[in-house]
């Protein structure tokens, strides 16, 4: 399939480099919009980046927490037109049970119809869906932290480790030079909100 930026194909208007602090609040702020309607017996977090929010969503609403796989990548490379179902949910974890669906941010949607259609299949009660971030195109979740149509730089993948050093996560770093941004300054900017 090629080198494909997936997600990052969306048309940014600026940029917006977020803490780990902004992290937990959006979470809470998630966890109080979802208790307000819904009260899950279990969180179902997407690999990769909905697994982070979605621990921190169940630990602070106290209830079980699982993974799903559901990814168009290996490697960190796309390599799939579709999301796919790599590693199900444990068999009767949601079975008969109210489900909140967790990723980070959402786009098309594809990603997260996958993971509610593998909850339906295991026998779930009700699923409903939430995100981090969404932009102003994307597919609408039940709840979501913030609506902003920037580049979202997350902390927990700002910078990986690779060859003995840290660096700017290539999928941000063309991102912002197609955005005219200067790298650098990105970089400095994730490690001042890191260290």
């Amino acid at each position: 399939m090629g080198k494909s930026r997936g997600s990052y194909e969306h048309g940014h208007s600026g940029v917006l480099n977020i803490s780990w602090s902004d992290v937990a609040r959006l979470c809470r702020d998630l966890v109080e919009k979802i208790e307000e309607s819904f009260h899950p017996d279990v969180v179902v977090g997407i690999t990769k980046g909905g697994v982070i929010p979605g621990a921190i969503i169940a630990s602070m609403l106290r209830r079980d927490f699982y993974p799903v796989h559901v990814t168009r990548r290996e490697q960190d490379e796309v390599t799939r037109p579709k999301p796919a179902l790599l590693a199900k949910i444990p068999t009767d974890v949601v079975k008969d049970r109210l489900v909140v669906v967790v990723d980070d941010i959402v786009a098309s949607g594809d990603t997260l119809r996958v993971a509610v259609d593998e909850c339906w299949a295991q026998g779930a009660a009700e699923v409903k869906t939430a995100a981090l971030f969404l932009h102003s195109t994307s597919h609408r979740p039940d709840w979501f932290g913030l609506e902003t149509d920037d580049l979202v730089i997350q902390p927990w993948d700002a910078l990986v480790y690779s060859q003995g050093r840290w660096s700017l996560n290539e999928d941000y770093r063309t991102k912002l030079e197609e955005m005219g941004v200067s790298t650098d300054d990105a970089v400095t900017a994730v490690l001042l909100e890191t260290t």
